[in-house]
């Protein structure tokens, strides 16, 4: 019988030893990746009937907060990588289906999303790809329909090493999404600008000039790209961040609390003063109401409740600022180590930046989360059982 796959704690472990050479190295190698798919992570978002090993949302969220307790830029390869597992299963043609999400649930391929562009980043309504029909020449029984994309896209996590890229483009004023693979011509992966957060997430652009590709990659229809395929990714992505963003904000915590108690300052252990434990408690609570959303989120998913958008919104938005509280509180603590460049904590700050922007920005989010909490609210004010909103009646 085969060994078990470690639970998220023990793949935690086997991955803290590598935490800063990957960051070093901007890169993560592939015998990392390979221990990753291992664990199945890579196949939680894949059916059994394709080789899968199906989690649940709150199983596959405590994995992304155990990985990025160690790194959160090999975090974003299973946010990025189940995105894409998660569309396909769900939108994708029989033909892909079967012949391609068995190779991304055992990591052989692994898979990028690509939806930010240039003038298309919080705005997903705006992107400028644009995909085109083509007929294959031949007679009318044997003709297959084309389509043509050309467009760029930006910053694809682990965009440099994927094999395949869920890509959204416009077709008319409707948006459609595509599956298109390295090898398709008219394909050119080009190695990101270096950032300073998620150092190691081999971010690329891809570039889509005269691409051909066939009709059975379509991922849903024409008009369902944005609104349905990548709106029902982005929910699976913000879940992700949100746990990636808890496990960085407990890295933060933890390394506070052992470092102020064991440095001696003015007589005494560091943690022993009134504003060194200010600083540490207010990460502290972040970091547990974190916990709880992300928890709540994730179980929201799970039943696909339907406040499950907000559920996943506020989680995002609170872990994120979890992250940034405690990452910040962490670097204040550590004095000069905390500046050491690619040090552990330097390497929270930088990544912890991050965290509040990918998969929708605080400000996106803050905007989002109002609008749902405001359709919330209209539902209730309709509801006998919730008689402090029967007055309201100037909310429209």
């Amino acid at each position: 019988m085969s060994e078990p796959p470690p639970t998220a704690e023990e793949l935690g472990r086997l991955l803290l030893p590598l935490a800063d050479e990957i960051d070093a190295a901007r890169a993560v190698p592939p015998g990392v990746i390979e221990t990753v798919a291992k664990s199945g992570a890579l196949a939680a978002m894949v059916p059994a009937e394709y080789g899968g090993r199906p989690m649940s949302h709150l199983e596959y969220g405590e994995l992304s907060r155990a990985v990025a307790h160690t790194s959160a830029s090999l975090q974003s390869l299973l946010t990025v990588h189940g995105m894409v597992c998660a569309s396909l299963s769900r939108w994708g043609s029989p033909v892909v289906r079967r012949r391609l999400l068995p190779r991304l649930a055992s990591g052989e391929l692994l898979g990028a999303f690509g939806l930010t562009e240039d003038g298309a980043g919080s705005d997903a309504q705006a992107i400028g790809t644009t995909a085109v029909p083509e007929e294959e020449p031949g007679d009318s029984e044997s003709s297959q329909t084309w389509w043509r994309l050309d467009g760029v896209k930006r910053w694809l996590s682990f965009g440099q090493v994927a094999g395949c890229f869920l890509v959204f483009a416009k077709h008319g004023e409707r948006s459609v999404g595509f599956l298109v693979q390295r090898d398709d011509p008219g394909v050119t992966v080009v190695p990101s600008r270096p950032t300073s957060g998620f150092r190691s997430a081999m971010l690329a652009d891809l570039r889509l000039d005269g691409c051909r590709v066939p009709a059975d990659r379509m991922v849903g229809r024409p008009g369902f790209g944005v609104a349905q395929v990548a709106g029902s990714a982005l929910s699976l992505g913000r879940l992700c961040v949100a746990y990636g963003s808890l496990g960085l904000a407990e890295a933060c915590c933890d390394a506070m609390l052992g470092h102020t108690s064991g440095r001696r300052q003015f007589g005494g252990r560091l943690i022993d003063l009134q504003l060194v434990r200010g600083l540490i408690s207010d990460a502290v609570v972040d970091t547990e109401a974190a916990r709880l959303l992300c928890g709540q989120a994730a179980r929201a998913m799970d039943v696909q409740d339907g406040r499950l958008i907000q559920q996943v919104l506020t989680a995002k938005l609170a872990a994120s600022r979890a992250a940034g509280t405690a990452s910040a509180a962490a670097a204040q603590l550590h004095g000069a180590v905390g500046l050491v460049d690619g040090g552990p904590v330097d390497r929270w700050v930088r990544d912890a930046r991050v965290m509040q922007v990918i998969e929708g920005s605080t400000q996106l989010l803050q905007h989002l989360l109002a609008e749902e909490s405001l359709q919330s609210f209209r539902v209730r004010r309709r509801d006998p059982r919730y008689p402090f909103t029967q007055g309201a009646d100037h909310v429209e």
